[in-house]
């Protein structure tokens, strides 16, 4: 049986008198909200954590790829005061396609690949998403859906993203909009993770 619900349910309803039926159909819609309440309240919660967690994840996996290619150079400036040949770089397979660790491989879905496009330091600016179209190929995204159905894609992608928090929208002059700002029409996008430092999203 049911236990902390909002009413007695341990008198069978055949045993209840009109008052007391009438009393609690008056009480339903209450009982009802209230438990909506609840049910908002965790999910703003969630939202909260999973949107941070997935900031930090996005913050760890930029910060791995400069790390990598500062490696690189480093190794590249050694070698070259050694006076040792170049090798092609590790990890190029042959047809050009670096193969990276675990933590920066290939995007498993639309909305992974949208947010690796704003860790690779090419993409440190709000992108169209006709831009977006175009980047997420460029990392690796894969797909044979038409340019329009794409771009339809990628829409409601950054619909989810920006609602979580993980991407900003801008106005066509360049200024940022209010996540509770509905009317506005947003023409380009940006990564919380790349807003400038002391910028903070609203």
């Amino acid at each position: 049986m049911e236990t902390n619900l909002p009413f007695d349910n341990s008198k069978p309803i055949s045993e209840m008198s009109i008052t007391e039926i009438g009393g609690a159909l008056e009480n339903v819609t209450r009982w009802i909200e209230n438990e909506r309440v609840r049910e908002r309240e965790a999910r703003k919660i969630y939202d909260a954590v999973a949107s941070e967690v997935e900031s930090k994840v996005a913050t760890i996996r930029a910060y791995a790829e400069r790390l990598l290619k500062a490696n690189r150079d480093k190794m590249a400036a050694f070698d070259g005061l050694l006076g040792v040949k170049q090798q092609p770089t590790p990890g190029v397979q042959r047809f050009g396609r670096p193969q990276v660790p675990a933590y920066l491989a290939e995007p498993k879905n639309l909305g992974e690949a949208i947010l690796s496009v704003w860790q690779q330091d090419r993409f440190a600016e709000p992108l169209t998403t006709d831009e977006l179209a175009d980047a997420v190929k460029s990392i690796g995204y894969e797909t044979s859906a038409a340019p329009a159905s794409l771009k339809s894609s990628i829409n409601q992608a950054l619909a989810k993203l920006c609602k979580v928090g993980r991407v900003i929208r801008y106005r066509a002059d360049g200024s940022m909009i209010d996540s509770k700002d509905k009317s506005s029409r947003a023409r380009k996008y940006l990564a919380a993770t790349r807003l400038p430092e002391g910028v903070i999203a609203e």
